[in-house]
């Protein structure tokens, strides 16, 4: 059984990995972070989900958590870099759910994978990680259209714009075609959406869009545990989701 820490347990994400977590005895949820500020401290992590009560309180502060086999955050990048911090110094594997970041934290969280295994996700889906493989297939046939594009639609609460996945997706196509300028994004924040990414191949006479929609922000949680159980065996060093699939 794999022992799970939350940081950002009370955002959508966090809520949904405990639900997920409950429903599953491959892993045990055993500690549970928030902002010292959020109203939840205190409280049950399970009652707060919904869930049956799990005797596990939400705290402060990341050095009140147990030994976890995987620390999986989904907060804000700021305080998600204080999570990088804690599972280096405690030797912990940690799943980065979290985007945002500016290009000094990249480093940061770079120079932090070499002490520890750490996955960077800006999207855990499994559909995600499919439509890289796809655009890995066909890579040599990109250079055919003229146009490149990707539209990304999200709730209204999502902070970050466009989103870690979008731009994810962009440096992931430019690593893979000769372009000068930079892929267009198009985003749109409306209702509460759980996800849809479109990328668009286009010239004159055609048009391609491959896109993925998730349906319930479940899989993304889902995804996570995959993530999270495939990482608690690896050596030192910065993963992607695109690697388990590998």
């Amino acid at each position: 059984m794999l022992k799970i820490a939350i940081s950002g347990s009370t955002g959508r994400m966090g809520l949904a990995l405990i639900n997920a977590i409950s429903k599953d005895k491959d892993f045990k949820l055993i500690g549970g972070v928030a902002s010292e500020s959020n109203s939840n401290i205190g409280k049950d992590l399970g009652e707060m989900a919904g869930e049956k009560r799990i005797d596990v309180k939400l705290s402060s502060k990341l050095s009140d958590l147990p030994k976890v086999d995987v620390l999986i955050d989904f907060s804000e990048a700021k305080f998600s870099l204080q999570s990088v911090e804690y599972a280096k110094n405690h030797n912990t594997a940690l799943l980065l759910g979290t985007t945002g970041y500016q290009e000094s934290d990249l480093s940061s969280i770079e120079e932090a994978s070499e002490f520890i295994p750490l996955l960077k996700a800006p999207n855990t889906s499994v559909g995600i990680a499919y439509l890289k493989k796809v655009i890995d297939l066909t890579s040599d046939s990109l250079s055919y259209f003229d146009n490149l594009q990707i539209s990304e639609k999200h709730h209204k609460d999502k902070k970050d714009l466009p989103s870690g996945t979008s731009l994810d997706l962009a440096n992931f196509l430019s690593e893979r075609i000769e372009r000068e300028s930079p892929i267009n994004i198009e985003s749109e924040r409306t209702g509460d959406l759980a996800g849809e990414h479109k990328i668009i191949l286009s010239n004159d006479l055609e048009r391609i869009e491959l896109s993925h929609k998730a349906l319930d922000r479940s899989i993304y949680a889902k995804g996570a545990l995959i993530g999270a159980k495939w990482l608690k065996s690896k050596p030192n060093g910065l993963y992607s989701m695109s690697d388990i699939y590998s």
